[in-house]
């Protein structure tokens, strides 16, 4: 109990000290190898799912996807849906797969915390790759918009996550790249946690 007590106050996550983690309805294992799924990103699958058909058999790329919770959501519901799931540690084995690939959908919870915000102090209990990204924190969101073009089928969508305070730079990277109907989604707090476009070329 003590050694538990010890772990809680260095502020290691309850998940990573449980070893389990209740997300958009599943238990999954975690540990702290792979980021803490928060209920913000429960948003990202809301919306992914209402963008396409529940019978559709769509493809779908779930970039960075540390424990699996947003590729396991998704296909918990939409089962027909075949996912691909990917992340920086698999990258080397996953790119010639992806490369060949075009999905209706790509999601991404890709790290968005800037490398000198103070809040990542309370976080060092998680792996530092899956939260934090260049001065911004839009380095990963910057990459994932350029090549996304390049695996989107014609009319197919792109969704990422960000931080709460980055929804205009996302949607002006977006747009940038060429993004359509670009927007942005508020999550259970209020803020704009998301952001997409359609991809039309």
């Amino acid at each position: 109990f003590q050694q538990l007590c010890q772990r809680r106050i260095k502020h290691e996550p309850i998940a990573y000290i449980r070893g389990e983690k209740e997300f958009f309805g599943l238990h999954l294992y975690i540990d702290n190898r792979a980021l803490d799924p928060r209920a913000d990103t429960e948003t990202l699958l809301e919306w992914a799912l209402e963008l396409l058909p529940a019978g559709d058999k769509a493809a779908v790329l779930d970039l960075g996807t540390g424990s699996g919770a947003v590729a396991l959501g998704l296909k918990s519901q939409r089962p027909a849906w075949q996912i691909t799931a990917t992340d920086a540690s698999q990258d080397a084995l996953a790119v010639a797969k992806i490369n060949r690939r075009q999905f209706q959908l790509i999601v991404s919870n890709p790290p968005y915390i800037p490398e000198a915000d103070p809040h990542l102090d309370a976080l060092k209990a998680e792996p530092l790759s899956a939260l934090a990204s260049g001065s911004d924190g839009l380095d990963d969101i910057r990459h994932i918009i350029a090549a996304a073009p390049a695996h989107l089928h014609a009319g197919g969508c792109l969704l990422l996550e960000h931080g709460w305070q980055q929804a205009d730079a996302v949607c002006t990277l977006l747009q940038q790249a060429g993004f359509s109907q670009v927007r942005s989604r508020r999550d259970l707090a209020g803020h704009q946690r998301c952001s997409g476009g359609r991809w039309e070329a």
